[in-house]
């Protein structure tokens, strides 16, 4: 998940609860939840621990969190060439999928980052962020304000205009 996308599930009309849930399920740690929210991690701590409860998993008792395995960045078996932009990549036992070097070349992405995507039929598609951005500005262009005056300025004239016959009379 990029920043964009932390951003608008921050600023979103969600309860602090779901924003929790939002950000924990895009993946961030606990302890970057708790900063983009300014909250406390025990309290993002509880909420997803809760919630596991509800569904009837263990949750974790007493000061430590569970250990996951470590995995580097990228593992030679993870990601495949098959050559012409085609590549074979390996689900991860925790569901991380690791982009190949050039996919996230192609993206802009450096470090961290995020892309969109969208299952269709039995494909998944990967958008990058841009991309994203410049179809929403082709989709809203219909309703870019093209001509004439706006009101606002127009308003705001009038407003101007008034104050300064005030001030003469």
């Amino acid at each position: 998940m990029d920043n964009f996308s932390a951003a608008a599930i921050v600023a979103s009309d969600l309860t602090i609860s779901d924003k929790i849930r939002a950000l924990a399920a895009a993946g961030y740690p606990r302890a970057d939840i708790a900063r983009l929210l300014g909250k406390r991690y025990q309290h993002v701590r509880n909420v997803l621990e809760a919630d596991k409860l509800s569904r009837g998993e263990e949750a974790v008792t007493g000061f430590a969190e569970p250990q996951r395995p470590f995995r580097g960045p990228l593992v030679e078996r993870d990601v495949q060439d098959r050559g012409r932009g085609a590549y074979r990549l390996v689900v991860r036992d925790d569901g991380s999928v690791v982009l190949p070097p050039a996919v996230r070349e192609a993206f802009g992405i450096q470090g961290r980052g995020a892309v969109l995507a969208r299952l269709e039929g039995d494909e998944f598609k990967l958008i990058s962020t841009a991309t994203a951005w410049r179809r929403i500005d082709e989709r809203l262009a219909p309703y870019k304000w093209k001509e004439g005056a706006l009101a606002s300025d127009e308003l705001i004239a009038d407003r101007r205009a008034e104050a300064a016959r005030h001030e003469d009379g």
